[in-house]
């Protein structure tokens, strides 16, 4: 019998916590999991044996898999949303401790688009086929754990591909644009031409506090330069479906600058 007062007992409840910690937070308690943890024990143990911490470890990470991959495919809202939340903490730590993370961690905004893709792949999925996922449900979070690592890859690879335009080219473009407006269209009010730069500069400034590049280029380029998404697209050598995308994602990243939010919907307009 092993009491709550042994060492035992402490070094799984250890172990417990910061499993749960990791990837079921709100779908397991500790004592449940250290219940179990100590069943697990029971059956292999030889002797006056100690498991090690590795040991302890990977048998908690099976048992909450199981765990996590019942609420994955649960159909009840707050369950699925525990699911998702306990996912997105186990996949990031996932990405830290990936052969990807120096090329992630130079752009925080990398590592979320990573996230969001391989979290929007597993919801789909599981809306499509309530037993999507490994047949084992021990091996979920290596399931999960595989598609993030594979949309790192295909992610850094295209990062590679993709044009990146600097603000000069930026400069240069809205120049050329600019030249190319007849005379008579041009404004030759002093003051609104000095309140139309000044506003522009406002928002340049706030567009270039994102960290995100791609999401400056798209915000510079289809609303103060006024080029197209399909042009931006060509230019960059992505998708139309991609431009859009990150727009959307610059558009929230500035969500709390409601007055810039404002002026850059008047741009399109």
């Amino acid at each position: 019998m092993i009491e709550k007062s042994d060492d035992l007992w402490s070094q799984i409840t250890t172990v417990a916590s910061q499993v749960i910690g990791w990837c079921a937070q709100e779908i397991l308690t500790i004592d449940t999991l250290t219940e179990q943890m100590l069943q697990e024990w029971r059956a292999i143990r030889v002797g006056e044996e100690q498991p090690s911490q590795s040991l302890l470890t990977r048998m908690a990470l099976r048992i909450c898999s199981c765990a996590l991959c019942e609420a994955w495919r649960s159909d009840q809202p707050d369950i699925c949303n525990h699911a998702f939340e306990n996912l997105r903490r186990y996949l990031y730590r996932s990405l830290r401790n990936s052969s990807y993370a120096h090329t992630l961690w130079q752009d925080v905004f990398f590592t979320e688009d990573v996230l969001h893709e391989v979290l929007e792949e597993l919801f789909v999925a599981v809306r499509q086929n309530p037993r999507a996922g490994p047949v084992d449900p021990a091996s979920f979070l290596k399931y999960a754990q595989i598609a993030v690592l594979r949309h790192a890859h295909a992610y850094v690879q295209k990062s590679k591909q993709v044009r990146h335009l600097s603000l000069e080219d930026f400069e240069d473009y809205q120049q050329e644009q600019c030249t190319d407006i007849p005379a008579e269209k041009r404004e030759h009010n002093p003051q609104r031409c000095a309140e139309h730069n000044e506003l522009q500069q406002i928002l340049k400034d706030a567009i270039l506090t994102l960290r995100n590049r791609r999401y400056q280029q798209v915000l510079l380029y289809t609303y103060l330069a006024g080029m197209e998404e399909d042009e931006l697209a060509n230019l960059l050598g992505v998708s139309v479906q991609e431009v859009y995308m990150w727009r959307y994602r610059a558009l929230q990243a500035l969500r709390n600058k409601s007055e810039i939010i404002q002026v850059l919907q008047l741009y399109r307009e």
